[in-house]
């Protein structure tokens, strides 16, 4: 009797357990689907180029950092032109990164708003820059970075397919000219000589995509 009381309940366990799990037409158990987010996203990703999911990671690595240095900048320069580059660099990428947040999203992209560890280093190197070179230091980062975001923009207004992230890039090359030449003015006038910041934006390309 004992065994067999031990075999009834076993069996009213195992039914109940049955009973809790949600079942097909066919008496399986029911597997949730992925939800259409899930699917268009992943098809999203997959059609995104190399080039284009390239890009929109440099670009906003460039935004943050930019933001980043800046916002030392706005802490630290005495200069006026300095000040006022700075708090430009600060508005204008932080509105690029929301646009280019935007994009990557679309694309089902992730999308870091943390800084890459090289990145990081350049930021704290400034940090530790000594307060009578803090302004010259800062102002010839943004010559270089710009010169080499503009090539980096033009180069993917016109090579990238995507046409939204194309679109981005050809948006926003005026928006960097115009941080490549408030940067001249700046570094003037914390008195970088004209041979130093020649040299550094003569490789600049000139306007347009082609």
């Amino acid at each position: 009797m004992r065994v067999l009381r031990n075999g009834m309940a076993l069996s009213v366990a195992i039914l109940a357990v049955s009973a809790l799990q949600p079942q097909t037409s066919q008496g399986q158990s029911a597997v949730p689907a992925p939800s259409q987010n899930d699917t268009t996203q992943n098809n999203n990703t997959d059609k995104t180029s190399h080039r284009a999911k390239d890009f929109i990671k440099e670009a906003a690595q460039g935004n943050l950092t930019e933001i980043a240095l800046s916002e030392l900048a706005q802490s630290k320069a005495m200069n006026s032109d300095v000040k006022q580059l700075a708090q430009m660099m600060i508005s204008d990428h932080q509105q690029c990164n929301q646009k280019l947040q935007a994009i990557a999203e679309a694309h089902g992209l992730p999308f870091n708003q943390s800084l890459d560890w090289m990145n990081q280093h350049e930021v704290n190197r400034l940090q530790k820059t000594p307060e009578g070179d803090f302004e010259k230091d800062y102002v010839k980062i943004m010559l270089k970075d710009h010169v080499k975001a503009i090539k980096c923009f033009q180069s993917a207004a016109n090579e990238i397919k995507e046409t939204d992230v194309q679109e981005f890039a050809q948006n926003s090359l005026p928006t960097l000219r115009k941080h490549l030449q408030h940067a001249e003015e700046a570094a003037r006038a914390v008195g970088l000589d004209d041979s130093t910041v020649t040299s550094i934006v003569k490789d600049v390309p000139t306007g347009g995509t082609n």
